[in-house]
């Protein structure tokens, strides 16, 4: 028992645990994938005892959680970073899909945190980031849809550039693309493009009207 104790005052010594665990969850999903995850191996790297991450963490899924939400506010920097020099709500619309390439590129299967089935719908601060987000995005939104439809266009149309950037993810993630680290620059910037193109879309008088139940 003393062994154990002193191990974990050597973790803690060289920073927070929590976020030393998060980090190693991070890393882990990255070269196992979300299902191949355990507490135990985030245990191991961070050299703490088996029970010590749940003196922060209920259980594997809110240490899942807690990684999935980093890996959101770290999407949330790179986004509001790629947006800083934007003109138009048009190219601030836009860049969300180069940013979530970048994200992917970065994170890699972290990545695919932010989508694990069941977490989001358990953990409500994980439905707080992802309205956060789109409480960023939805201004931009409204200015460029039709005044007329303009609150079911603005999210029909921040649907829209969600699934068209996973998409993308995905292809680039799959090497698709070619190696992703070499890729990325050049899919971020693929991404953007098509992105633009819907949003111009989305823009045009007759875009709202050719949505379900327009008339």
């Amino acid at each position: 028992m003393a062994h154990s104790g002193g191990r974990e005052r050597g973790a803690y010594h060289h920073g927070d645990l929590a976020a030393a665990l998060v980090r190693a969850t991070l890393d882990i999903v990255d070269e196992v994938g979300v299902r191949g995850f355990s507490v135990a191996e985030a245990a191991r790297r961070t050299r703490v005892s088996p029970g010590a991450p749940y003196r922060h963490f209920a259980d594997r899924d809110t240490l899942l959680a807690a990684a999935a939400l980093e890996v959101s506010r770290r999407l949330r920097t790179i986004h509001l970073q790629g947006v800083a020099a934007a003109t138009s709500p048009q190219e601030r619309l836009a860049m969300v899909a180069g940013s979530y390439v970048r994200a992917a590129a970065v994170h890699r299967g972290a990545f695919d945190l932010l989508f694990a089935p069941g977490l989001r719908a358990h953990h409500l601060e994980l439905r707080d980031s992802t309205r956060e987000f789109i409480d960023l995005l939805l201004p931009s939104a409204f200015d460029v849809v039709p005044p007329d439809r303009a609150a079911k266009a603005a999210v029909e149309l921040l649907e829209a550039l969600s699934a068209l950037a996973r998409g993308y993810v995905a292809l680039l993630l799959d090497g698709v693309f070619g190696e992703p680290d070499a890729v990325a620059a050049e899919v971020a910037a693929r991404a953007t493009r098509a992105a633009r193109a819907m949003v111009d879309g989305y823009g045009l008088p007759d875009a709202g009207a050719q949505a379900p139940g327009g008339s």
